[in-house]
């Protein structure tokens, strides 16, 4: 078999479906594929950002996003309802204080049994899941490299590219006064 009349193209693959990046997205659509059978494997790699930060399965939503901004919002509501519970009865006479440590480690805990949950999902769905960048080398060929450089060939018959994306200023006028980034 040819693409394009030009490379030829084997018989089989490693892979029916190799899915680029384990964000909701990626994570969906690769349990999907193989729901129906297909051999599939997750290629997911963060690379750190300025600030060294890195994080597991669940893309930037799940790790440093909307999970984590929701509760550490639900911890701030929590605050203010103790407050506002003496206005319907309730007396406590002991100091309350917020503990940020405290906070942040049951977040961070809370995020990383998610990872471990996506993980165990893959695994439960017979989907091959590595911790590696993924980069295209060829037609149906992918590299991916992993932390500590070793590079694996794979190749697949279709490829889904579900990486999401960093902040970033746009280059526009305003773009640093009015934006928001991490």
């Amino acid at each position: 078999m040819e693409v394009n009349g030009l490379t030829p193209v084997p018989d089989s693959y490693d892979y029916d479906l190799i899915v680029i990046g384990g964000g909701s997205g990626g994570l969906a659509a690769a349990k999907e594929a193989a729901k129906y059978g297909k051999k599939v494997m997750v290629l997911d790699f963060v690379t750190p950002t300025p600030q060294g930060s890195s994080w597991g399965l669940g893309g930037t939503c799940v790790n440093v996003g909307c999970i984590p901004k929701k509760l550490m919002h639900q911890a701030a509501l929590l605050g203010q309802a103790l407050q506002d519970s003496r206005k319907f009865g309730w007396e406590f006479t002991e100091e309350v204080k917020h503990n940020w440590m405290t906070m942040t480690e049951s977040v961070q805990n809370y995020i990383g049994s998610l990872n471990w949950g996506y993980r165990v999902a893959l695994r439960d769905t017979k989907v091959t899941y590595e911790n590696a960048y993924g980069e295209f080398v060829g037609p149906h060929t992918i590299k991916a490299t992993n932390k500590k450089g070793i590079e694996k060939l794979y190749t697949a018959e279709r490829f889904i590219i579900a990486t999401g994306e960093r902040p970033r200023y746009l280059g526009i006028p305003g773009d640093k006064e009015y934006c928001i980034s991490r």
